[in-house]
This record gives C-alpha cells, structure tokens and sequence, in this order.
C-alpha cells in the first residue's frame, strides 16, 4: 500500500510564518515549478526537501507540481502534498510531455522569480541560491549547468556513456540552436516573472528540447542567460532515454528554428 505524506512527515507546517491560509498570490518571491511523469517514487522527497529548504531561506513561496498525466500514484502523492500544504498547488494534465507541463506550471506561477526543477532532486537545493544570486545581479535567466571552468564549482556524478552523450549533445546544440551554452538540459533553471511569461507563452514543443527553444528565444529577445556551475547527481529511474529520446530532441531543435522564424 503506497503511503501518503503528512504534516508529522515534514517540519514544514500548514500554519507557516503564521499566515493561516493560502498567501497572497502577488506576494510571493519564489516559485517553484516541479513537472512529474510516474515520479510516485522520488516525488515525495523531493517535495519534503523543497518544502524544508524554502521555509528556512525564502520569505515566501510557492511549490507547483505539475502531474503530466501519469499512470501511477503520481497524481495522488502532489494532491497529498497540495491537501496538507497551503504553499503547494497541484495541476494536472493529459500527458503531453515534459515540456507541456513545464510551460503550464511556468505561466501559472505567481512569483518574482521562478524555478522549475526536476522530480527527481538530481541538484541539492542550496544551489538555488546561486540562481537567485544572478537574478539580483540583474539577469533575467539563470540555468543550472553541470560543466565548469573550475573543477571545484561543481561535482557531477553520472556514468561514463552519459557524459559523451550529453557533451555531444551539447556540441550540436551550440551549432544548430544555442552558441555559447555548456549545458542546455540541466532541468534547474530560474526566470524573472516577466521574462518567465514572454518566454514560455511563445513556447511549442511538448518534448524534451523545450530547454534549447527557451534558450534559443532568449537569445532572440536579446535576453542575458547567466549559466551557474551546479552540483549535479544521476538518480536512478530516469525517464529519458539517451538514445531514443536524444534522437526526438535532436529532430525538434532541427525544426526551433523554422517554427521560430522571422
């Protein structure tokens, strides 16, 4: 039998900061956005942390779980959450893809900045505060990336193959999409409210390339993308396939530019 999160589970209380209720929505200063696809068995930590680390570090939050039409207790686990927590809102929607769900949790999101992230809590959340650092420097995007100049900014662990893959990817995107991004797919990036909403509105691809495209119309929008070394760690039950998948995101980014013209 699965069992569901409660409120003696996590430190985090329904009653936090004392506001007694849902906060208002135009005060909030992060947003966090969380796709999931069948995550029943990562989804709850990674809420639990989610939950800890914005109650001690933010003055006020939001924590959006985007269900993409999973077929296992997903859906239940983020109605769990968004039941007992007044600072986590459920959304859900016929399974489209990764980067449906993001679009939709993105555009819903009420925050003065806004971070979307994967399920899976691949990067510690501590390196949100890097993220947040290059927003008040004043960039409008701020990504996650796993490769650095310095060794010491960032440990990355993964296998061998999937570090070829992903430097190669990356190699092709820089030529085909995105000049001058190390790491377009690490799932931990955070945008201004307003450019969070002119960006994702103009968004088309439901896949795993919508990274590239949102990167690819920030440069259009001659908007600066401040890329941060992050701590990054592989999680078992990864949900992309390097090879079938890497292919679709491949035939995507070879059309952003097409559907993206003029």
């Amino acid at each position: 039998m699965t069992r569901y999160p409660s409120p003696a589970n996590c430190s985090v209380s329904r009653m936090e900061n004392g506001t007694g209720g849902r906060q208002g929505r135009e005060d909030i200063y992060l947003s966090i956005v969380i796709p999931a696809f069948n995550e029943k068995s990562r989804l709850s930590n990674t809420v639990k942390a989610t939950l800890e680390w914005c109650s001690r570090s933010v003055p006020s939050y939001e924590i959006i779980i985007v269900d993409d039409g999973s077929s296992d207790d997903t859906l239940l686990i983020a109605k769990s959450f968004s039941g007992h927590f007044d600072r986590v809102v459920t959304l859900e929607q016929h399974h489209l893809g990764k980067g449906a769900a993001v679009k939709e949790g993105m555009l819903r999101a009420a925050g003065k900045h806004i971070l979307f992230m994967d399920a899976d809590g691949a990067t510690p959340m501590g390196e949100i505060r890097k993220l947040l650092g290059k927003m008040e420097e004043g960039y409008p995007v701020a990504i996650g990336s796993r490769v650095a100049d310095n060794s010491m900014e960032t440990t990355v662990i993964t296998s061998f193959h999937r570090k070829i893959i992903g430097r190669t990817f990356a190699m092709l995107v820089n030529l085909l999409a995105v000049p001058g991004i190390k790491d377009s797919q690490c799932g931990f990036k955070m945008f201004r409210d307003d450019a969070a909403k002119n960006l994702f509105r103009r968004q088309k691809c439901n896949g795993f390339a919508f990274d590239v495209e949102i990167l690819y119309l920030a440069g259009k929008m001659s908007l600066p993308v401040a890329e941060v070394p992050v701590h990054w760690t592989s999680q078992s039950g990864s949900k992309v396939s390097p090879f079938v998948d890497g292919f679709r995101m491949l035939m995507d980014i070879l059309k952003i530019r097409k559907v993206h013209k003029g």
